[in-house]
């Protein structure tokens, strides 16, 4: 009879769950006072004249292990600012902060280069989105997080190419011919609370909110707004945030050019409220992230780009690749990237849920405005060679940075060669 071997098999210790904690907190960001508009060099009036719907703060603060960090959506064209930074940091202990605007072309211009000098209105938002901060820093409850999937194709890629070889944009696509390629899927993450209850619901999704158009006067949060305004009603208690992706090239189908308030403001709901009912389905097959075992981990940085049509000239831009829970890996990127900037990460991100953040700032540096991709800054067009002042080849340059980056976090290079 053979002897019975025993053998001993070591297993690994169980990762410790980790507490996983959220605050949330809003503010009213709508300018006090009117002044003039962002994002149409061609605007047809002068300073807006009064506020359709209001502009907003968001702030969702999450912790995870030691580590704190800050997304804040923004019903901005754009948003850099060093105080925040650092009072976040030294006086609430964010370590990393994400200010993450819409894009929204209906809101107030009051940074460089939109504007001379910087507007009085930059410290107003600067403390109303500090105290937002403080807010839900000051109210963290235990949570945990869903995510969910969809896709619709709202928009259209304005970079045509033309019987000359090279692109040109489309702006006004009033018959909605859904030109070109983009990345059609919207992501959400989910924070729930330990009852289970909703809490906050992040849309990321890439599209130019510029459904209203140079004839509009008023401060609007476009379709961005009537999609977060849908979602909350439906989901009581959600606070609704909108994250804009890789939406350099990228219009919507919907846009609002008769010059008239009633029906360009239709066309804006009719937007946001087709893009709100497809999340609301989304948000019906929503599933449980994984256990929080491993703390927030990320890397900040600031890159150094040439100017492409100034040589000499350069140009900062500042960049920071997060990853929670080894599952939502998150690549920021300021200005406006392109959306093939967007899908390259998605393809080739090493993490169960890549988003890529847009219009994102997480440095005080300047912004840098369109990033393209090489195609498309070799084509040309709006975006993509006009306007542009970012070398060739930045675009890839941080998205590889990106990719070294994650693979850092997620403990991949060693000190030693590995076996062969």
């Amino acid at each position: 009879m053979r002897p019975l071997l025993l053998v001993l098999i070591t297993l690994p210790a169980l990762a410790q769950e980790l507490t996983l904690r959220a605050g949330l907190a809003r503010v009213d960001i709508t300018p006090s006072a009117f002044g003039p508009m962002y994002g149409y060099a061609n605007r047809k009036c002068g300073p807006a004249v009064a506020t359709h719907d209001p502009l907003f703060a968001k702030a969702l603060v999450l912790e995870s292990g030691e580590t704190r960090m800050a997304i804040v959506t923004l019903d901005l064209g754009s948003m850099s600012s060093t105080t925040l930074f650092r009072r976040a940091k030294e006086e609430l202990n964010i370590p990393l902060l994400l200010l993450a605007s819409s894009h929204t072309h209906s809101a107030p211009a009051f940074l460089p280069p939109s504007v001379p000098e910087p507007a009085p209105y930059l410290a107003e938002v600067e403390e109303k989105i500090f105290q937002a901060l403080r807010q839900a820093q000051s109210s963290m409850f235990p949570a945990r997080l869903a995510v969910g999937r969809g896709s619709m194709r709202l928009g259209y890629n304005r970079l045509l190419l033309r019987d000359d070889g090279r692109a040109r944009a489309v702006f006004d696509n009033l018959e909605r011919i859904p030109y070109g390629p983009l990345d059609p899927e919207f992501v959400l993450v989910q924070v729930l609370d330990e009852q289970g209850k909703s809490r906050a619901m992040l849309v990321h999704y890439a599209v130019h909110a510029v459904v209203l158009g140079p004839t509009n006067c008023k401060y609007s949060a476009d379709y961005p707004g009537v999609l977060q305004a849908k979602v909350e009603t439906a989901l009581e208690g959600t606070q609704c945030m909108f994250v804009q992706g890789g939406a350099g090239d990228i219009n919507p189908l919907f846009l609002a050019r008769t010059g008239m308030d009633d029906p360009d403001f239709a066309t804006v709901d009719k937007m946001g409220n087709l893009l709100a009912e497809e999340v609301l389905r989304a948000s019906k097959r929503m599933a449980p992230a994984n256990p929080i075992t491993d703390p927030i981990r990320y890397t900040t940085e600031t890159l150094s780009f040439g100017e492409r049509w100034e040589k000499g000239k350069t140009m900062p831009v500042g960049i920071s690749t997060i990853l929670i829970n080894r599952e939502f890996a998150i690549a920021t990127v300021p200005g406006e990237p392109l959306h093939k900037l967007q899908t390259a990460w998605k393809q080739r991100a090493e993490a169960p849920v890549p988003l890529f953040y847009g219009y994102t700032q997480t440095t005080p540096g300047p912004w840098p405005g369109y990033i393209p991709d090489l195609r498309s800054a070799a084509f040309g067009g709006y975006g993509a060679d006009v306007t542009t002042r970012i070398e060739v080849g930045a675009g890839e340059r941080i998205m590889e940075r990106h990719l070294f980056n994650l693979y850092q976090l997620l403990g991949m290079w060693r000190d030693q060669p590995g076996r062969p």
